[in-house]
């Protein structure tokens, strides 16, 4: 087979995988929903309940449209316990054998999870988009930072989706990675989600401001409320959008190769 018939081929298997993990979230629509239950109940938990308390007496309003950016990010972010959970089934029934078995390029499998985890995890920014807005959260960006704030969202989640398959392919146990979920959970709270990073002690406040959560959520504030960070931070909350980039291109680097190399190389166990 040429190089072009091959790239052809692993297109192919690409969109075949898409719609095959679509086509399952469809008939089980209960994924997405587990997805989004536990962003939501932080939005009506922090937002409703906390708000007054973490206002500090200033508007609650303000608060949630501060807490909204941040919900996306952790929206972004819990899907990678989903894409794991995908990535170890598919190990597990013999699919990627069968995949292996055809003359396609090794990135095809795990590139088709990617991709069709990352468009399910849109449609799962938007409706908490459209919570945040009747929560009273407000745009008041131009068309440029409106596009570079999604582009910075979709591609942390595409980063993450990439990471998913890795811890997938490598544990390869949902039982296991469904343990993990509050390990993961815990480090993605561990952030300036809900509350800013001047607030915590001086050393959680710096492993904070390096978590790649903490730069994203800092970046859409700054994209689409000109809410800059405090000049006293740690560089990637002074300087978010260039560390966003950084951060999604680091995840990009480290958990495609071991994703490819582990879903090609694993067998059913």
């Amino acid at each position: 087979m040429t190089a072009p018939d091959r790239a052809t081929s692993a297109g192919t298997a690409v969109r075949v995988l898409v719609r095959r993990v679509l086509t399952d979230h469809r008939n089980n629509p209960a994924l997405p929903a587990i997805t989004l239950a536990a962003p939501a109940g932080m939005m009506l938990l922090f937002g409703f309940v906390f708000g007054g308390a973490l206002a500090a007496g200033q508007d609650v309003v303000a608060y949630r449209s501060y807490l909204t950016p941040g919900i996306l990010v952790l929206v972004a972010a819990t899907g990678v316990v989903a894409t794991a959970v995908t990535a170890a089934a598919d190990l597990r029934s013999g699919l990627t054998d069968r995949i292996r078995a055809l003359p396609l390029a090794p990135v095809a499998a795990p590139a088709g999870i990617a991709v069709a985890e990352t468009l399910i995890g849109i449609l799962a920014l938007g409706v908490m988009a459209g919570v945040g807005f009747l929560s009273g959260w407000r745009i008041t960006a131009g068309p440029g930072e409106i596009a570079l704030a999604l582009a910075l969202l979709v591609g942390f989640r595409f980063a993450l989706a990439w990471l998913g398959v890795a811890l997938g392919a490598t544990i390869r146990d949902e039982q296991v990675l469904q343990q993990t979920a509050p390990l993961i959970f815990g480090t993605i709270m561990f952030s300036n989600i809900f509350v800013p990073t001047s607030t915590m002690p001086a050393v959680l406040a710096a492993v904070a401001e390096w978590n790649p959560v903490s730069a994203v959520v800092a970046a859409l504030r700054l994209l689409l409320a000109d809410a800059p960070a405090a000049a006293d931070v740690s560089w990637p909350l002074r300087h978010p959008v260039a560390a966003s980039l950084l951060w999604i291109a680091a995840l990009l680097s480290l958990a495609a190769p071991v994703a490819v190399r582990r879903y090609s190389g694993a067998s059913p166990r």
